[in-house]
C-alpha cells in the first residue's frame, strides 16, 4: 500500500525540450514527454515525505514536503506576454497522457482531486498562499487558446483527470460564492483571474475590497451577466472562456490632460528644466570669468577647477538633477499611458 503521507500533486512544465533531461529527472518524480512517453524521475516519491535531509525532488518553492512533482517536458523559451509557446510547445496528446498519469497517482496515493490537492504550479500562490517566483506554468495550453489563466487551466486539467478516473464531468467546480468583504485563497484566485483578463490592478491580497468589487462589476457588465458584484457559478464559468480586455485607444495628450499623476510628472519635468537651465547658466558664467583672467584654453581650464570648484559642483548637481527629473517625468507619463490602455484607471 502506498504511503498516505503525500498530500498533493503539483503539475508543471519543465521549460526545456520535449524529452526529459537529467536535470528534469532530478526535479520531478514523473515526467511526460512530447509524444506521451512516461519517464520516472531520479528521486522516489517517498523521498518528499521528509525534505530536511536534502534528498528529495525540489520542484516547488517552500512546498516540496508531502508534494508529488509532475511535469510535461517542453515550453523552452516560451513567453508569457505576448504569449509564445516557443520551439518545444506542450501538446494535446502529451497533456492527455499527463492527466492519465496524475489520475493513477491520485488513486494510488489517496489524494482527492480538488483545487487544493491537485493543482498547477501557477495555482500554488493564489490557492495555497505559498509565494512563488513569478511562475506561470501551467497557464496556457497552445492547442486550446480559449483556455487561459492558472485557474481555468487547472480546472480543465482536473475535469480531465476526474473523467479518466471514471467520474462525471462537472462544469462548475467547487468554487465558493464570493462577495464584498470576503477574504481568503479563493478571493486571491479571483483577483488573479481578473488581473489576467485586464480588469484588476490592485494587490493580490485575498481581500474582496472596493477595487475587487469594481473590477468584478466591470467584468460582469462586459460578459452580459447580472452586475451584482457577487462571484457565483455563472461568473466563475464566464472567466474560463472570457477574452482579455482589448487595450483602450488613449493618447499621451489625453493622459496629460486627465491624469493627476501625469500632470505632476509634467510639473516635475518643468522644475527640472528650471534647475537645469540655472546649472548650465552657472557653468557658463564660471567659464566666462575664468576665460577673462586667462590667456589661453589650457590656462582657462587649469584655473577654472581649483578656483571655482564649489560653484562648479553646485552647477553640475543642477544639471544632473535636470536629467534625473526629466527622466522621471517622462517615465511616469509613459507608465500612466500604459496603465490607462490596460484599463488601470484613466484619471489616476
Amino acid at each position: 500500500m502506498a504511503n498516505r503521507q503525500m498530500k498533493r500533486i503539483i503539475a508543471h512544465w519543465t521549460g526545456g525540450a520535449g524529452r526529459a533531461s537529467d536535470l528534469d529527472m532530478k526535479h520531478y518524480h514523473r515526467l511526460t514527454e512530447f509524444d506521451g512517453t512516461q519517464v520516472n524521475g531520479s528521486e522516489e516519491i517517498e523521498d518528499n515525505i521528509v525534505t530536511s535531509d536534502g534528498d528529495y525532488a525540489a520542484h516547488t518553492l517552500q512546498l516540496n514536503t508531502g508534494s508529488i512533482g509532475v511535469a510535461m517536458c517542453g515550453m523552452r523559451d516560451a513567453m508569457e506576454y505576448p504569449f509564445s509557446p516557443g520551439p518545444s510547445p506542450i501538446n494535446e496528446v502529451q497533456f492527455d497522457a499527463f492527466c492519465s498519469m496524475i489520475a493513477r497517482l491520485s488513486i494510488e496515493y489517496g489524494i482527492p482531486v480538488t483545487p487544493q490537492t491537485v493543482l498547477t504550479h501557477a495555482e500554488v500562490q493564489p490557492t495555497l498562499g505559498v509565494r512563488q517566483r513569478a511562475k506561470w506554468d501551467i497557464t496556457r495550453l497552445p492547442w486550446k487558446p480559449d483556455i487561459r489563466g492558472a485557474r481555468a487551466v487547472g480546472d480543465y486539467m482536473r475535469r480531465r483527470i476526474v473523467l479518466m478516473q471514471g467520474g462525471e464531468e462537472v462544469i462548475q467546480t467547487n468554487r465558493p460564492t464570493l462577495r464584498f468583504g470576503d477574504r481568503g485563497a479563493d478571493v486571491a484566485v479571483w483577483q488573479s483571474d481578473l488581473a489576467d483578463l485586464g480588469y484588476f490592478s490592485g494587490r493580490n491580497d485575498g481581500s474582496f475590497g472596493q477595487l475587487t468589487r469594481a473590477a468584478t462589476l466591470a467584468f460582469q457588465a462586459d460578459q452580459d451577466l447580472a452586475t451584482d458584484g457577487v462571484v457565483g457559478p455563472m461568473t466563475w464559468q464566464a472567466a474560463n472562456s472570457a477574452e482579455p480586455r482589448p487595450a483602450r485607444e488613449v493618447t499621451q495628450e489625453e493622459i496629460d490632460a486627465e491624469s493627476g499623476t501625469a500632470r505632476d510628472a509634467l510639473m516635475t519635468a518643468r522644475v527640472g528644466d528650471l534647475v537645469g537651465l540655472g546649472g548650465v547658466a552657472g557653468l557658463a558664467t564660471q567659464a566666462s570669468e575664468a576665460a577673462e583672467a586667462a590667456s589661453g584654453v589650457l590656462e582657462t581650464l587649469s584655473g577654472l577647477v581649483p578656483e571655482h570648484w564649489p560653484a562648479l559642483l553646485l552647477c553640475g548637481g543642477c544639471v544632473l538633477a535636470w536629467v534625473l527629473l526629466r527622466s522621471l517625468g517622462h517615465t511616469t507619463r509613459k507608465r500612466r499611458l500604459r496603465d490607462a490602455r490596460e484599463h488601470r484607471s484613466l484619471a489616476r
